[in-house]
């Protein structure tokens, strides 16, 4: 009977931290796995973000404000600040039906370039390295003055 203990002591005696070894083999994908949600569920909200941004510059353009390239870029950046802190390519232009100016029933597009928020973790891919490109267009619906396109 004294044999038997004697294994069952030296058999957990070699088991002891067992669960550590294992906790920290299991939380390791589940660590990268939550980063990955969380740094993807910012990309997301930076997209969704740019898109609106987008749209939003696009309506005020397709009403002629602001008119200034200047003025345009200034209004667009400050509302991309919000979703990141890199710089920002801010992008206006305008089809126009005839080769004059702009005249109501032309299209407005404005195109937002901007990095999301980038976390950095190890093994954790990123699309695009963390780039948001977003298009909107609109009808030119008035034109108070001559807008200026923005490159």
């Amino acid at each position: 009977m004294d044999g038997n203990l004697g294994n069952k002591r030296a058999r957990s005696r070699s088991e002891r931290g067992a669960a550590a070894v294992e906790f920290a083999l299991v939380m390791l994908p589940v660590v990268v796995l939550l980063f990955g949600l969380v740094q993807y569920g910012l990309y997301f909200w930076a997209m969704q973000g740019g898109s609106d941004i987008a749209r939003s510059a696009a309506r005020l353009s397709s009403v002629g404000k602001p008119a200034t390239c200047s003025d345009f870029q200034a209004a667009v950046g400050d509302d991309i600040k919000s979703l990141s802190g890199t710089t920002v390519a801010i992008q206006r232009s305008y089809d126009k039906q005839s080769a004059s100016a702009v005249q109501v029933g032309d299209t407005v597009r404005v195109t937002v370039k901007f990095k999301s928020i980038n976390l950095h973790f190890p093994f954790v891919p990123f699309i695009q390295d963390g780039m948001v490109t977003s298009t909107a267009e609109s009808r030119v619906d008035f034109v108070p003055s001559q807008p200026e396109a923005c490159s």
